[in-house]
């Protein structure tokens, strides 16, 4: 059976989720070929401080964006130069990569982040290994500085603007794939009857539902427009995905249980069942995660986006709004105004058309066929 490394780095879930879509797919398209393994790449090699560095540098970036933005700014404004930065700030994570990847004996190395990307092709190149280091880019319309890495041997990206970006640094065309962004299967299937689960969620008849999430990390400002529609008593349920945020859940739970409002608070912690949360949901808000952005997509739930964390989220933004199926609301005036419109004006429900009339679709399928044909060609 040969052996397929999904290195990434679990910085929230915009890396990690593609990765796991992946691997259901080349299970179930090739069962017994293939063992999958998709791993948090610094945690799981030991290189416990430089987890540590690059998880607080995200978060950190999450809690006060000018930071990310300005981040984001100097590695793309001084790539080639910036490549220096995840292979020779990290020397401990680069040491144990190798150490780990020379253990692993992989056949192929599937990289869904940038760092992981540029640490797998290092080891490659000190081992003197022959098996390729393939790059998805989990920025669907962005292919930023750290993404491209000339050793790599293939980059896949979601949208002809991403590889536009690759081709304008000139990585070799040969060595560009386009492939749909990954979207994990379970978000086409439900275990739970969606009646069952209004009944269990305490989801009240009669008026719309929004599902608000900022992303694994649970950091964002829509817990600040949830508030104040609970203080102005507007008529909706509310399903609060906090992620690993507990300190939010819990400010959430004590509104909520304070008093009776016309919002129907119901705060939740990290789920595992977002497929099915938007599978009751009207209407979706978010941080403009490229996950949570399409997950929202892929089950036809419009989405209002309350802010984007880096320049590589912006375009996921104006996808969206420029084809009548999002809408940017980064203050709670406009975001009021937006509910009006949705719900009561009509909008919603032609934004719904919109978004059926795109056909978007999992690229899961396409990724996973796409790296057995490249194992299968070099045999």
């Amino acid at each position: 059976m040969k052996k397929i490394l999904v290195p990434m780095l679990e910085c929230g879930a915009g890396h990690k989720m593609p990765a796991l879509a992946v691997k259901e797919s080349l299970e179930r398209l090739y069962p017994g070929s293939y063992q999958v393994d998709v791993v948090d790449f610094a945690k799981a090699v030991g290189a416990e401080r430089d987890d540590r560095s690059i998880k607080w540098a995200w978060d950190y970036g999450l809690a006060h964006p000018f930071w990310a933005k300005l981040g984001y700014r100097l590695q793309n404004g001084l790539w080639p130069l910036a490549m220096l930065w995840p292979e020779y700030m990290y020397p401990e994570f680069k040491k144990k990569a190798t150490e780990f990847v020379d253990s692993y004996h992989p056949d192929l190395i599937f990289s869904t982040n940038f760092f992981s990307s540029t640490m797998s092709a290092v080891a490659r190149g000190r081992l003197g290994i022959p098996s390729e280091v393939i790059s998805y880019v989990t920025d669907p319309f962005d292919a930023y500085g750290w993404w491209i890495d000339r050793r790599l041997d293939f980059i896949c990206v979601a949208s002809d603007i991403a590889a536009m970006q690759l081709r304008a640094r000139h990585f070799p065309e040969e060595k560009v794939r386009i492939l749909p962004f990954p979207i994990h299967r379970k978000f086409f299937d439900s275990k739970e009857d969606p009646a069952m689960l209004r009944k269990r969620l305490g989801l009240r008849d009669g008026v719309p539902t929004i599902l608000t999430s900022e992303g694994g990390q649970g950091i964002g400002r829509i817990s600040g427009f949830v508030l104040k529609l609970h203080e102005r008593d507007f008529p909706c349920n509310i399903i609060s995905v906090c992620g690993k945020n507990e300190q939010l859940r819990t400010e959430l739970e004590t509104v909520a249980g304070s008093r009776h409002s016309a919002t129907n608070l119901i705060p939740l912690g990290f789920v595992d069942n977002m497929n099915e949360l938007l599978g009751v949901a009207d209407l979706c808000v978010a941080k403009a995660g490229a996950s949570t952005t399409f997950e929202a997509l892929l089950k036809g739930v419009p989405i209002v986006f309350a802010s984007w964390a880096t320049y590589s989220e912006k375009p996921n933004v104006d996808f969206c709004v420029e084809r009548g199926i999002g809408w940017f609301t980064p203050e709670f005036e406009s975001f009021s105004r937006i509910l009006t419109r949705l719900f009561e004006d009509g909008d919603l429900a032609k934004a719904r058309q919109r978004l059926a009339s795109l056909q978007l679709h999992s690229g899961s399928d396409d990724v996973a066929r796409f790296l057995h044909e490249r194992l299968e060609t070099r045999g």
